[in-house]
């Protein structure tokens, strides 16, 4: 109930960034294309434009998609993107990918609170590896349904050996299928594979909730982690669609966005446990609720939000 009457604000995974390509046309002449992930209303869709002595040619409606064709008096490098957000930015970061006849594609990667963001080819042509770890810890972190689905393998495995086999086996698995996917092995459909993903949160956390320690699920969590990681690494690869790869370095930009999933997991893993040994540290001593206890409660909430994600997933896959 408490996740229904808060419908609104029920997020799950829309971590995507704004995607702009800007396509050096000639003549000083430029395109932009863009395109947004849907939490945006069009009252509250960004204005994109271009900074500097610019003319719009043609400049559609904003949109969740569109394109604009500007004349500008300056080259690329001296020009920078405005990305103004009429009632504010929902944590989203930029994504610019710049085209131009004479240089490889570059990537630049801005933060939520960057509304300028400079198209200096120079600062743009190194730091592939570094911007695309930054955006596989910011995905990751703003993924909270991977999380979640994390944090009952941590609960599941509950030992140091157990959950490093079990994240290990999660990281192998979903490393797999986003290669096959972002290099057009396999086409997985986006709100399909959403659908399950909510689905397997649930049933990992119906194991917490049974609390039967006989099953594979509690004997053998890596199996567990490794099968499920194959179909989250789908969703992964739906974020890998939406930033693009570099055509020069797209497996080296693969591998970087990668590393940085794996770092953002690594650091909300040692968060749960530094909290754990914790409270553990401030309670030791004490009268405590019985551990099992603990996780079936963690169970039943995690199971609730991801059952609500579920039906919104369905629906949305339906319509």
């Amino acid at each position: 109930m408490l996740c229904l009457l808060t419908g609104s604000i029920g997020y799950g995974h829309d971590g995507r960034p704004v995607y702009v390509a800007i396509e050096e046309l000639g003549s000083q002449q430029f395109e932009l294309f863009w395109r947004l992930p849907p939490v945006f209303t069009p009252a509250e869709s960004p204005r994109i434009s271009l900074s500097g002595d610019c003319q719009t040619q043609d400049n559609r409606a904003p949109s969740l998609t569109g394109r604009a064709l500007f004349q500008c008096s300056d080259s690329l490098g001296a020009l920078s993107l405005l990305v103004a957000y009429p009632k504010g930015n929902p944590s989203l970061s930029t994504v610019v990918n710049v085209i131009t006849p004479h240089y490889p594609d570059r990537f630049i990667h801005a933060g939520p609170e960057v509304r300028e963001i400079k198209l200096d080819l120079a600062s743009s042509t190194g730091g592939v590896f570094r911007r695309y770890v930054e955006m596989g810890v910011s995905h990751i972190l703003s993924g909270f349904d991977h999380l979640l689905f994390v944090l009952c393998l941590v609960w599941l495995a509950f030992s140091w050996r157990r959950i490093l086999l079990a994240v290990t086996g999660f990281t192998t698995a979903h490393s797999l299928t986003l290669g096959l996917a972002a290099f057009d092995f396999i086409t997985p459909a986006i709100a399909p594979t959403e659908v399950l993903i909510a689905l397997s949160i649930v049933f990992v956390a119906a194991e917490l909730v049974r609390q039967d320690q006989s099953s594979l699920s509690w004997r053998y969590p890596v199996i567990v982690s490794a099968l499920f990681g194959l179909l989250h690494g789908l969703g992964f690869a739906g974020a890998i669609r939406e930033i693009g790869l570099p055509d020069d370095d797209a497996l080296w930009a693969l591998f970087a966005f990668n590393v940085g999933v794996e770092i953002g997991q690594l650091l909300f893993i040692t968060l749960v446990i530094f909290l754990s040994l914790l409270v553990n540290r401030l309670l030791a001593g004490k009268p405590i609720i019985h551990m099992a206890r603990i996780q079936a409660g963690s169970g039943y909430f995690i199971g609730t939000v991801a059952a609500f994600w579920f039906f919104e997933r369905l629906v949305g896959s339906l319509v």
